[in-house]
């Protein structure tokens, strides 16, 4: 007997007629109410009718049974084989690849050395040469901005004809309440001059720290009597200008939006405090 579902559904419904008609003869609404009082009601040919019938159709649960048993044997032969046919595609698929990639590497390989080989002489003068263009800029870099370092910018002394420019400076220290440098190398305005702009000056000092003595004290100008509008600075180049003035723009839109709030420049970044 070939092993169908179908068999299975036929069988549930023949169980199901036999028991059905247990139960009318017992008078009993299902099963599970039966017992041996309920049986014992029941008349000799029904029994016996039941009785024969649950014999048969288990019988035929066994050869459905058996049916079904060799049906699972047979798919899970059929399953094996087919896994055992797609491990051996994919094994012969990885293989393929295998020697696809290696071939290809081999191939790049070779070229590479090739190229490496004839152009080792090239590509080694052409970075000792970039290697020495970078550290001379990083020399050059780290020269300016130790000399820049050392000079102070002023900006805002009025310029006039003939000015002693040396007095002029000495004026704004005296102002600021501290002696000026004893030992300055230069002083001198920068720029070409113009009608209607002050040059800065630019002083050269001995070191930067007459620079950094000179920048702390420059907020006593603000409230002196004769160099209110000057102010000092550190000599910047052009780049570090560029983000200063960034910085001080960004500060002036702060004091605009909230000019309760105290703002300054501090480690190339705007601070905020509570005003004094």
């Amino acid at each position: 007997m070939a092993f169908s579902v179908h068999q299975l559904h036929s069988f549930e419904e023949k169980m199901n007629n036999v028991c059905s008609m247990v139960t009318t003869e017992a008078k009993v609404s299902s099963i599970s109410e039966l017992n041996e009082t309920a049986l014992m009601k029941l008349n000799k040919n029904s029994l016996v009718k039941s009785i024969l019938s649950l014999v048969e159709h288990f019988q035929e649960n066994v050869s459905i049974c058996k049916s079904a048993a060799g049906k699972v044997d047979e798919l899970k032969t059929e399953q094996i084989n087919l896994q055992s046919k797609l491990l051996k595609f994919q094994n012969s698929q990885m293989d393929s690849l295998k020697s696809t990639v290696k071939a290809e590497l081999d191939t790049g390989l070779r070229s590479w050395c090739d190229v490496v080989k004839k152009n080792t002489s090239q590509i080694q003068s052409n970075l000792l040469t970039t290697t020495k263009k970078s550290v001379k800029q990083v020399l050059e870099k780290v020269n300016e901005e130790e000399k820049r370092s050392a000079n102070l910018m002023i900006y805002g002394l009025p310029e006039v004809e003939n000015e002693d420019i040396a007095k002029s400076v000495e004026s704004v220290y005296r102002s600021m309440n501290i002696p000026a440098p004893k030992r300055n190398i230069d002083v001198y305005r920068i720029g070409k001059k113009k009608e209607g702009k002050i040059r800065p000056i630019r002083m050269e000092c001995q070191n930067s720290g007459d620079v950094d003595y000179a920048l702390v004290h420059s907020k006593r100008l603000k409230i002196s009597e004769y160099h209110s509008t000057v102010y000092l600075g550190p000599d910047r180049t052009r780049e570090q200008r560029l983000e200063h003035n960034a910085l001080v723009r960004k500060m002036k839109d702060l004091i605009s939006s909230d000019p309760t709030k105290h703002y300054f420049i501090k480690d190339k970044r705007v601070c905020t405090g509570d005003k004094r």
